[in-house]
């Protein structure tokens, strides 16, 4: 069963040059190796950055296991670069003092992160993707002259970015017609003739922008996108007359509106985007009255009893604000007589009356959730017992009365049930 490559962090001194690498035809030991890296593949640069900078966090080695120890068949030149700056003796005579200078003071770097493989041909795969051109896609794509400018958001070739983007948007130009024409149109646009002849203002160079109206201003980068195309435009063009000279080309085109406007940008400004509304916090209303539950209503309907219909109607009718005190009087005497018509004894409260056992027998939660319901029945109980028969004392939390009655809308359901079946 084959390997599957893993991750790991390896010692630099466990790590050995590949004799065989592509880079360089076979060699019988590093020496020869180190020599010839050094020699012809720019070591010591690579060497200076790494000093500098570290090694590139998200290109790892990619080594072949040897027994205890590794050989790169990826990064062969990075680690050239970390054998004489560990140790100056190892890099060409020629280098050995450069070498010694970029190693004073450096801190080293004893490990490396690194992906193992088994073999070589478990490797070769990526290392063709990696070295072998583009391959229709799957292999590394460099970066075109347009989008190097972009990553680098140096001045360089920002007015040429700038014209090329724009003649793309307006449909002027193709994205394959513009490849490679960024040096060449960079050429032109960036000498004073031609910027005037076009309508160009690139005092600013992160804000370049047109002092032609538009018709005019396409008018004029249509000639000048044609005669890119033909060849007229070329990156041979050079000294100051040839410049002026295609300066007059472009203003001797004849404008549709006025010569000059307030300058305006020559790129879209990115679209803001929108304020996120500003949510005020609203507090919640109080409910003015006990809900009223049309299942409730039916459901005493069916049993048939007056009274209860009556009291219903009446605790979720009258208002909380000022009447708490007669809701709760109103909720606790609904649930005594309901409790009645389903069998309580006139001596029993009703908060014994709904026991577990009848909780069960109802098929309601006897778990954690009959907390929630004995400590509603017994809020009510205490809310409208003591209202009643108390000569100060009262309930004016009409919001708690609204809850208590939330949490026992299904046992009241199934207590008219269970009424309804003993009238039966």
């Amino acid at each position: 069963m084959a390997q599957t490559p893993f991750s790991k962090p390896v010692a630099v001194d466990q790590i050995f040059l590949d004799l065989s690498n592509p880079r360089h035809e076979p060699c019988d030991t590093e020496g020869e190796v180190i020599e010839y890296l050094c020699r012809n593949e720019d070591i010591l640069p690579l060497a200076k950055d790494i000093v500098d900078n570290g090694l590139n966090p998200i290109e790892p080695f990619a080594l072949l296991a040897d027994g205890q120890t590794f050989i790169v068949a990826e990064g062969n030149r990075r680690v050239c670069a970390l054998k004489p700056l560990s140790d100056p003796d190892r890099a060409p005579a020629k280098l050995s003092n450069s070498f010694e200078a970029l190693a004073d003071g450096w801190a080293g770097i004893p490990t490396v992160p690194a992906v193992i493989f088994p073999d070589r041909p478990s490797v070769k795969p990526w290392l063709t993707r990696i070295h072998d051109g583009q391959q229709g896609g799957i292999g590394r794509k460099k970066w075109s002259a347009d989008q190097s400018q972009r990553h680098s958001g140096s001045d360089k070739n920002k007015i040429a970015l700038a014209v090329l983007d724009y003649a793309e948007e307006a449909g002027l130009i193709s994205a394959d017609d513009r490849k490679g024409k960024l040096t060449t149109v960079q050429r032109y646009v960036s000498k004073k003739p031609v910027q005037e002849a076009m309508g160009l203002d690139v005092t600013d160079l992160d804000n370049i922008r047109k002092t032609k109206p538009k018709p005019d201003f396409d008018k004029v980068l249509v000639k000048f996108i044609g005669d890119l195309g033909s060849g007229h435009v070329n990156s041979r063009s050079k000294g100051k007359e040839m410049f002026e000279a295609y300066g007059r080309e472009l203003s001797a085109i004849e404008q549709l509106g006025k010569p000059s406007i307030k300058a305006e940008p020559l790129s879209k400004p990115a679209p803001e985007k929108p304020a996120k509304p500003v949510r005020r916090r609203v507090k919640p209303k109080p409910r003015t009255t006990l809900p009223f539950e049309h299942e409730i209503m039916d459901a005493l309907k069916e049993l048939d009893s007056q009274k209860l219909i009556n009291l219903y109607d009446s605790i979720t009718s009258v208002p909380l604000t000022p009447h708490a005190p007669l809701v709760s009087i109103g909720a606790w005497a609904f649930i005594e007589s309901l409790s009645g018509l389903a069998g309580r004894n006139a001596n029993t409260p009703f908060t014994s009356f709904f026991s577990t056992h009848r909780l069960q027998r109802y098929g309601l939660d006897t778990g954690k959730g009959n907390k929630a319901l004995f400590g509603a029945l017994e809020s009510i109980a205490r809310s409208g017992d003591v209202t009643k028969h108390h000569g100060t004392g009262a309930n004016f939390n009409g919001e708690q009365t609204v809850n208590d009655m939330d949490t026992l809308k299904k046992l009241i359901l199934k207590t008219i049930e269970d009424a309804a079946n003993q009238a039966s």
